[in-house]
C-alpha cells in the first residue's frame, strides 16, 4: 500500500527500522514510538498555525483532545462541551474516557501521565497530575453509602468505620480516603476493592459493607441504600491538567477560557484565544 511504501522509504532515509513486521501485523519499534510522538507534535503544530490565523478572522476552529475519569466526564466535561459549542461553534472535542485505565494500580506510584493519554487536557485529580500544569476547579467531598437499615450514627465516624467492612474504589479516587483511614488505623484493610462505582453502591445496599465514595461518583442510590455524611471532611481535588506546549494551541486556550467561566472559584487563569495569558507564571511556562 501507499502507506507501507511511505514508511519503508522513511526507514531507508533515517537508516532505522520503525516497525517490527510479523504474521500478526506490524508494531512500532522503540525508535518508531519516539518518531510517532514527534510526528504528532508536528501535526499539532500545523493545526495550531491554522488556528492562529482563524483567531484573527474571528472563525476559530479545531479539535481539543480531552481525557477524563467517568465521574468528571459526567459532571464537568458534558456542560463544558455545551458551553464551548455556544462560544466557539467550530471547535470540537475529541474525548477519551479513562475509567478502565487505572484498574491495575491502587497506589499513587501509578505512572499514568497526561502524555500517555495522547490528549491536550486531562480532567483529573491533583494527585495524578504529575509533570503537567494543574489548575484546581473544585473539591469533591467523600460520603458513606450505607444499607437502608443502618443502625449507626447519622453522621458516620471514620474512626468507627475502620472496624466495619469497607468498600473502596481501586483507583486514584480512593487515595485521599485510603490515606486518612491508614492514619486512623495503620492495620486497616478494605473488605472489597471495586472498579465500578455502581457495584460499590450495590454491595452496600446488600449490607455487605459501607462504601466510601466521592460525592460525584454516586450517580444513583437503590432502595436498599442511603447516603450519609462523614464526621470529618475528606475530599479529592479536581482540576484540569495541561502540558505547557498545549497552551500554545488556540482551541486549547478556548476550552480553558470556557472552564474558567464555568468554575469562577477555580484556579484556571485568564487566558484568551490569542495567547495573552493573564498571569506571568503561565507566560513563563509557555
Amino acid at each position: 500500500s501507499s502507506v507501507s511504501n511511505a514508511i519503508a522509504e522513511l526507514e531507508e532515509e533515517l537508516g532505522v527500522r520503525l516497525l517490527e513486521r510479523g504474521r500478526n501485523g506490524a508494531v512500532p519499534t522503540e525508535v518508531g514510538e519516539r518518531v510517532v510522538s514527534h510526528a504528532r507534535g508536528i501535526e499539532r503544530s500545523l493545526s495550531a498555525i491554522e488556528q492562529e490565523a482563524q483567531v484573527e478572522t474571528g472563525e476559530l476552529g479545531g479539535v481539543v483532545r480531552v481525557a477524563a475519569f467517568r465521574s468528571l466526564a459526567n459532571h464537568v466535561l458534558a456542560r463544558t462541551i455545551t458551553a464551548l459549542r455556544s462560544a466557539y461553534p467550530n471547535v470540537t472535542v475529541d474525548f477519551k474516557e479513562l475509567a478502565g485505565s487505572w484498574g491495575e494500580s491502587a497506589s499513587p506510584s501509578c505512572d499514568m501521565r497526561l502524555h500517555d493519554t495522547g490528549s491536550d487536557l486531562l480532567l483529573t485529580l491533583e494527585s495524578v497530575a504529575h509533570d503537567a500544569i494543574f489548575w484546581e476547579l473544585m473539591r469533591d467531598e467523600y460520603v458513606a453509602v450505607v444499607p437502608r437499615d443502618w443502625a449507626g450514627s447519622e453522621q458516620v465516624g471514620l474512626a468507627e468505620l475502620t472496624r466495619h467492612p469497607l468498600i473502596i474504589n481501586d483507583g486514584p479516587c480512593s487515595w485521599p480516603m485510603r490515606e486518612r483511614l491508614r492514619q486512623l488505623d495503620a492495620s486497616w484493610a478494605p473488605e472489597y476493592v471495586i472498579i465500578e462505582d455502581s457495584t460499590m453502591v450495590a454491595l452496600a445496599a446488600q449490607g455487605l459493607g459501607v462504601a466510601l465514595m466521592p460525592t460525584l461518583t454516586v450517580d444513583a442510590v437503590p432502595e436498599g441504600a442511603r447516603i450519609l455524611p462523614l464526621d470529618e471532611r475528606v475530599e479529592r481535588v479536581i482540576g484540569v491538567a495541561v502540558m505547557p506546549r498545549a497552551l500554545r494551541v488556540p482551541a486549547v486556550r478556548a476550552f480553558l477560557s470556557v472552564l474558567r467561566g464555568l468554575f469562577p472559584d477555580g484556579d484556571v487563569p485568564a487566558l484568551d484565544t490569542a495567547g495573552r495569558p493573564g498571569s506571568r507564571a503561565v507566560t513563563d511556562r509557555i
